[in-house]
């Protein structure tokens, strides 16, 4: 099993659009790739896929997402704390429209066009329209003492592959438990540890952490003052809730 955690630079002040991939094959992640997108000046178009699917979610800023596909042009402003699925056969663009700049995490699965996944029974008959949701909105469902957690994009909304998350612990330590899923995570804020396979690895505000299948690891939180929040995409698609707890 690989495990992977990654203390990103957050560029706070980027001057041009980029993409910086963290966490592909090269970190031993078979299906999910995340990567941040950092939004300047020039606008970025992502042409329609075959099979992949992208779930993101805007860390800072506010931008412009247009869709291209033929007679169906439509055009969303979103703020940070939206998240949003691009479908395959759909043609985005994306730009900047904060004063400074904009940046969104994404992940990608699959990672290659050629990937055959097993799909999610979705619920999602919409044609050329982008499926958002806002995390101000999403009702917290409870994961244990001090923890709970907010469903942003699943199956309800179209994704065949994945289930996006976000994650929040406030005081105490979660217990040891191991997942039967692929999983990567991103800390959008406060600073904590995560001890997996006998190591413990301090994380905070930009950490990525990549957890294989049947990795038995636990977060906690350092800062009983603020809560440990992150955001977690797992393939495949089902509920943050399904877990096996460990003794140890």
């Amino acid at each position: 099993m690989i495990q992977v955690v990654h203390q990103n630079i957050i560029n706070t002040s980027p001057d041009k659009t980029y993409i910086d991939t963290i966490i592909d094959s090269k970190s031993g992640c078979k299906n999910l790739k995340q990567s941040i997108l950092y939004l300047k000046n020039k606008s970025i178009k992502f042409p329609s896929t075959k099979l992949s699917q992208k779930t993101a979610y805007i860390l800072e800023g506010e931008i412009s997402l247009i869709t291209l596909n033929q007679n169906s042009y439509k055009e969303f402003i979103l703020q940070k704390g939206s998240a949003f699925l691009i479908n395959n056969d759909i043609e985005i663009e994306i730009k900047n429209i904060s004063k400074t700049y904009s940046s969104i995490l994404m992940t990608q699965s699959p990672q290659e066009e050629y990937q055959t996944l097993s799909k999610a029974k979705i619920n999602w008959n919409n044609i050329n329209i982008i499926p958002i949701v806002h995390s101000k909105n999403q009702p917290p469902i409870p994961a244990g003492r001090d923890r709970y957690f907010k469903l942003l994009i699943d199956p309800e909304f179209g994704s065949k592959y994945v289930t996006q998350f976000l994650g929040y612990i406030k005081k105490v330590k979660a217990p040891f438990h191991e997942h039967t899923y692929e999983e990567v995570i991103y800390i959008i804020k406060g600073e904590g540890l995560i001890h997996y396979n006998n190591k413990i690895e301090e994380i905070k505000e930009g950490s990525s952490i990549y957890l294989s299948p049947g990795t038995i690891h636990r977060l906690e939180n350092k800062n009983s003052k603020v809560e440990l929040e992150l955001l977690g995409v797992f393939c495949p698609a089902g509920s943050p809730a399904d877990k096996q707890e460990s003794n140890e």
